[in-house]
């Protein structure tokens, strides 16, 4: 992944020690910069109400500094010399505080571990969420039990839109996926889910008058036609990458984009999913995505999100002033 530059790992997980591991070797490998992040509540108002205690404020300092010497010594283990690290803790809340650090210094990937995640259930929990919808760089949520390579890497490409934002999300998509594949020796995946319009007429029983005024090889001709043709763009997609150590298998399937993408997780058993996030229109940088939103709910992978060129975050017009310690 060499494209990222300025990493940003959110500490405040159950388990950031394989965010953290995996964010050191991505900054040692590509040169990049690190920071660990941590975001603290604020301190109760109740307590000004006690006597003979530490302010308020004074309180919040010190959670602060116990929270900075604590991302000192998660990282001490981890240390590399080439890898220089910054530590940034803030007050309120998570994912708003991360973005706002993310659009305060530019960092062009946020890492995460996963959440309540064991072994089986899904990776996506309120802050993640919240960070897909709303953070304008790429996002890495993590299974916290990953520490080394990615095995099965599933890429899910969408060639069926020819529009110029889905365009570049699609070369970003498969560009990256190439990218990690070919470093961590992984098998590639490229899927892509399409549906004809008027799907639901086209799912009426072959007796349906529907069916019968076009013919059913008509139909098998048709699909067979448009699926081919779909293999054929993704076909140019990877000849145009320009990058040829790693040969990604090819997977067309009819259907719901989020059913098919969350059949092939489990099918390939992918360890990590490389998607888009697409806002829905008229609601820019609120929301990501229909297709993505339901895939998110039901995969229990490693996610890679990218967010669509000209994508505007919400929180960009904001005043960034918080209360940091870095």
């Amino acid at each position: 992944m060499e494209r990222f530059k300025k990493l940003l790992v959110y500490t405040g997980t159950e388990e950031p020690e394989g965010a953290i591991a995996r964010a050191i070797v991505l900054a040692m490998e590509n040169g990049a910069s690190l920071t660990l992040m941590d975001v603290i509540k604020p301190v109760p108002r109740i307590l000004r109400l006690f006597k003979g205690v530490a302010s308020p404020d004074e309180l919040q300092r010190l959670l602060i500094e116990d929270h900075r010497a604590k991302l000192q010594e998660q990282v001490s283990e981890f240390y590399d010399a080439s890898v220089p690290i910054d530590i940034v803790v803030t007050v309120g809340d998570p994912a708003m505080e991360v973005i706002r650090e993310v659009l305060r210094n530019d960092h062009d990937l946020v890492i995460k571990a996963a959440d309540g995640f064991r072994g089986a259930g899904r990776v996506v929990g309120s802050v993640a969420r919240a960070l897909l919808r709303m953070c304008p760089c790429a996002m890495l949520l993590l299974k916290p039990q990953v520490h080394g390579d990615f095995d099965q890497v599933l890429a899910a490409i969408d060639v069926d839109r020819q529009d110029t934002p889905h365009k570049k999300l699609n070369e970003a998509i498969a560009e990256l996926s190439l990218e990690i594949a070919r470093s961590d020796e992984a098998t590639l995946h490229w899927l892509s889910a399409w549906e004809m319009p008027l799907e639901v007429p086209f799912e009426l029983p072959m007796e349906s008058p529907f069916h019968q005024s076009f013919g059913e090889d008509q139909f098998e001709d048709v699909f067979s036609i448009h699926a081919e043709n779909i293999r054929t763009h993704l076909g140019e997609l990877y000849r145009d990458t320009g990058m040829t150590e790693v040969s990604p298998e090819f997977h067309v399937r009819r259907g719901p984009a989020a059913d098919v993408i969350s059949d092939m997780v489990e099918e390939v058993q992918a360890d990590l999913l490389v998607m888009g996030t697409v806002c829905r229109t008229g609601i820019a940088g609120f929301l990501i995505g229909n297709t993505a939103e339901s895939v998110l709910a039901d995969v229990s992978c490693s996610v890679l999100a990218l967010k669509p060129p000209g994508f505007v975050c919400p929180v960009a017009g904001e005043t960034l002033e918080s209360k940091v310690v870095s």
